[in-house]
C-alpha cells in the first residue's frame, strides 16, 4: 500500500521514497480491516491511496460499500476492482490529501464517513496555515506544545475524523512515535477522551521493507465515549496475534505498546494505581544529567571522555560493569576543564540513552570523576538506594524494562521520563 504527503517535506524520510510512501504486505492489510467492527458501512475512505491495499482488503469484506480513494500522486492508480469484485462502486480523486476543503473536493460531506482505513506517510509536510484549521475541526490543536510538531501522521488522522460520521470507525497503521512518545502524550490523552481506542495491535519489525520502523495498528471509533481500557495485543512474525491485555486509559496516556504494557514494570504499575506503592528509579534518584560533549566533539577534547562504545561488551565474561580507570581524572584536570562540562562523581551510573542495544550499557564511575557525551545519562542515586537501583538495571529484569521503555527505529532512544519511571523490584 503508498500513501502519499505533499511534495513540500521540511523533513524528508530517509528510507521512504520522495512522498514518504512504504510498501506494505497483503496481510496486513487484512488484518487491519478484519480488526475493524463496523457491520454494513455504505461509504468507506482510504485517504494517501496510492495502489489501494487497505481498500481492496476492505472491498473483499464490504462488498455493498461505496468506496472513495485519494490520493495527491497522479501516477498512482489504485485498483481495488479486482478479484471477482468488479461491480464495486470505487470513486478515485487526485487531489491534496491536506487540503482543509477536502470533503467538497471530493463530493463528500464533513461527518459522513462510515470507515476509514488509512498508513500515514513517515514525513513531515512543511507548515501550512490551514493545517491548523484541520487539527482545530478534530479538536487535535490543544493536543501538541506546538501544532508545528505535527506530523503527517497526526494531520492524516485529524482529516480522517473530520470525514467520520458519529461512531464512525478508523482504522491506522502508525510509527512508534504517536504511541509511545513522551512528545504526543497529550495527543493519546485527546484521543483517548474524546473517542473510543479499541484496540492496539504491535506489529514486528521490518513489516514495511527498507525500515525497521515499528509500526501499530490502532483501531478507534469517533465520538464514542470515553476510553475506558484499551486491548493491547502483539503480532508475531508468522501473523499470531497474542491474548489482549486490557489497559486502564490514565495508563494507555502513558504509552499504547503491548510489550511495555505485558512487562513486569507495567505490572508492578498497575498494580501501583490500585493503592500498593512501588519504588520508581525517579523516587531514588538525586539528579539526572546528560553528558555535554557531542560525537563530534569526542576527539578535540585532550581528556578522554565516555561514549557508548565504552561500555563493557555484552559478550564479556564477568563483566564487573564499572567504568575504566583510563577515563578518571586528576585534581589537576578537573581544575583546568571548561565550566559547561558535565562530570560524573564516582558512585553515579551511567545508562546509555540511545543505541541499537541500549539495555546492555550500564555502568558505574567507581574510581574518579569522569567526563561523558550528550549519548549517556548520570544517575546520582540516593545512598541507601545506589547498589538497588544499580543491580536491579544489570539484571535481566532491568535489562528487559530498558529494553521495553525504549523508542525509535534501528538507533533507539531512551527518554528522562522513561528511565526514571522504571520500577525498582522488590
Amino acid at each position: 500500500m503508498l500513501l502519499t504527503p505533499q511534495v513540500d517535506l521540511i523533513r524528508p524520510s530517509l528510507s521512504a521514497d520522495s512522498w514518504g510512501r512504504y510498501y506494505t504486505s497483503e496481510w496486513i492489510s487484512e488484518c487491519l480491516v478484519n480488526s475493524i467492527q463496523a457491520k454494513q458501512p455504505k461509504v468507506i475512505v482510504e485517504l494517501g491511496s496510492g495502489g489501494g491495499s487497505l481498500a481492496t482488503a476492505a472491498a473483499a469484506r464490504w462488498q455493498n460499500a461505496h468506496f472513495v480513494t485519494v490520493d495527491t500522486d497522479g501516477t498512482a492508480q489504485p485498483n481495488i476492482n479486482r478479484s471477482g469484485f468488479s461491480q464495486l462502486a470505487h470513486t478515485h480523486h487526485v487531489h491534496d490529501v491536506l487540503d482543509d476543503a477536502l470533503a467538497d473536493n471530493i463530493g463528500l460531506s464533513l461527518a459522513s464517513v462510515d470507515v476509514a482505513v488509512c498508513n500515514p506517510p513517515y514525513v513531515r509536510p512543511r507548515w501550512r496555515d490551514s493545517f491548523g484549521l484541520i487539527l482545530e475541526d478534530a479538536g487535535l490543536s490543544g493536543a501538541l506544545q506546538s501544532v508545528h510538531d505535527a506530523g503527517a501522521d497526526l494531520l492524516f488522522i485529524a482529516q480522517n475524523l473530520r470525514l467520520l460520521k458519529r461512531h464512525g470507525k478508523l482504522g491506522l497503521i502508525l510509527p512508534d512515535g504517536l504511541v509511545t512518545a513522551e512528545k504526543f502524550r497529550g495527543v493519546r490523552s485527546v484521543l483517548l477522551r474524546e473517542h473510543k481506542i479499541e484496540q492496539v495491535i504491535q506489529l514486528p519489525r521490518r513489516v514495511f521493507t527498507s525500515t525497521e520502523a515499528q509500526t501499530y495498528l490502532v483501531i478507534l471509533a469517533k465520538r464514542s465515549g470515553l476510553t475506558e481500557s484499551v486491548a493491547l495485543r502483539e503480532m508475531s512474525t508468522d501473523g499470531i496475534l497474542s491474548k489482549p491485555v486490557l489497559v486502564p486509559s490514565d495508563l494507555a496516556q502513558q504509552r499504547l505498546d503491548y510489550r511495555f504494557h505485558s512487562s513486569t514494570q507495567a505490572k508492578f504499575r498497575t498494580v501501583g494505581v490500585s493503592g500498593r506503592k512501588h519504588l520508581t528509579i525517579g523516587d531514588v534518584t538525586l539528579s539526572i544529567s546528560r553528558g555535554s560533549v557531542n560525537s563530534s566533539q569526542l576527539k578535540l577534547l585532550k581528556w578522554p571522555v565516555f561514549h557508548l562504545g565504552d561500555f563493557a561488551s555484552p559478550l564479556s565474561f564477568n563483566r564487573k560493569h564499572v567504568v575504566s580507570k583510563k577515563f578518571g581524572l586528576s585534581k589537576k584536570s578537573l581544575n583546568i576543564l571548561p565550566a559547561s562540562t558535565r562530570i560524573a562523581l564516582p558512585g553515579d551510573i551511567l545508562v546509555a540513552r540511545i543505541g541499537r542495544n541500549l539495555e546492555d550499557k550500564v555502568s558505574m564511575v567507581q574510581d574518579k570523576p569522569c567526563i561523558i557525551s550528550d549519548c549517556v545519562f548520570c544517575l546520582r542515586i540516593a545512598v541507601e538506594y545506589r547498589e538497588n537501583v544499580f543491580s536491579f538495571l544489570k539484571s535481566d529484569l532491568g535489562r528487559l524494562a530498558l529494553a521495553a521503555s525504549a523508542h525509535g527505529v534501528g538507533a533507539r532512544y531512551l527518554s528522562r521520563s522513561d528511565l526514571l519511571g522504571l520500577v525498582l523490584k522488590k
